[in-house]
């Protein structure tokens, strides 16, 4: 399986426009999603639309 290349991206301002952003100008907020949606299952590893459930027993306040 191919491996995300992690150092492609560079952290940034709000008021310099980075390269990276150039593919997705002309998209709407539910194209972006998807893509992000499947940029985090790649990097991730999970299947696409079936994202691991979070154990949330770990934040419970109830005492036992």
């Amino acid at each position: 399986m191919l491996k995300l290349d992690r150092t492609y991206s560079t952290s940034g301002n709000l008021f310099e426009m980075k390269e990276e952003v150039i593919p997705y100008l002309g998209m709407r907020k539910e194209e972006i999603a998807k893509v992000f949606a499947y940029l985090n299952s790649v990097s991730f590893n999970y299947t696409l639309g079936h994202p691991p459930k979070m154990d949330k027993s770990i934040f419970s306040m109830r005492k036992n």
